[in-house]
């Protein structure tokens, strides 16, 4: 595991802290539906704990079991190509057992339902947030709205889901995540500084859920937050350009609605 450790040196590692974000991404899209929960004081906690607990656990597991079979490159590149590959697991699981071995294909099948589920939890985590943006006329009131009948943000879901479906029709996998992780960042940000903020600014309110160790994991999350942003922002400039282009017609669509309101 230690052999060419850092082929581009810590740049490179700092290059690929997108992809390390990802692994955690949308896991605070649990929070969004504390509206449907019986007990959100208690039941948004667990979910959150467990969640999180599995992502660390399944993470370190990934790392290093995945490059102690061969090292990196048997991960990263196929047998035979310096291209790099969009499967690393099943790389490595072929170093062990082969390419013809039910697990391979096994891993490959759970690896698909993976990603199914992980696309549902993050069209439940974007379909609510976008609900309340436009309840606060932040964006068009037409995805505000929940059915009548059902209860759920159809007009949110089917925006976004048109959102995915063009994402998608470019193919540009990697710096689509990237920037997805800018906006995580921003939201991170953001979040910690709102936080203190309230804190500090409005001690009555009522807390149901008090944040260990305050203020240590929250500053740590803040520096963190920041350093990530900053670096990525060093090694993707133009995605980081189109990511606050982005934001400004964010900006200038909540001017617009809140004004027509």
């Amino acid at each position: 595991m230690s052999k060419n450790a850092l082929p581009n040196g810590w740049g490179g590692a700092f290059a690929a802290i997108p992809f390390a974000i990802w692994f955690f991404l949308a896991i605070e899209g649990v929070a969004n539906v504390a509206e449907e929960a019986k007990n959100p004081q208690r039941n948004i906690l667990i979910g959150f704990g467990s969640a999180l607990l599995t992502l660390v656990i399944l993470c370190l597991l990934t790392f290093t079991s995945s490059i102690g079979v061969a090292g990196w490159e048997a991960i990263v590149y196929p047998p035979g190509s310096m291209e790099p590959s969009d499967s690393p697991l099943p790389l490595a699981l072929a170093k062990i057992v082969g390419e013809s071995n039910i697990l391979y294909h096994l891993l490959i099948t759970v690896g698909l339902f993976g990603l199914v589920a992980s696309f549902h939890g993050i069209i439940l985590a974007a379909g609510r947030s976008t609900l309340e943006l436009g309840r606060e006329r932040y964006v068009t009131p037409f995805v505000g709205k929940v059915h009548p009948k059902t209860k759920t943000p159809v007009n949110a879901l089917i925006v976004n889901m048109g959102i995915g479906i063009l994402a998608l029709l470019t193919g540009k996998t990697g710096e689509i995540i990237t920037i997805a992780c800018f906006g995580a960042l921003t939201l991170y940000i953001v979040s910690m500084i709102a936080f203190f903020a309230l804190r500090k600014n409005h001690t009555d309110l009522e807390r149901p859920f008090r944040v260990p160790a305050y203020p240590y994991f929250p500053t740590i999350a803040l520096v963190i937050a920041i350093i990530a942003m900053f670096a990525m922002s060093i090694y993707n400039l133009t995605l980081m350009a189109i990511f606050w282009a982005l934001v400004g017609f964010g900006y200038v669509s909540f001017i617009w609605y809140q004004r027509e309101g």
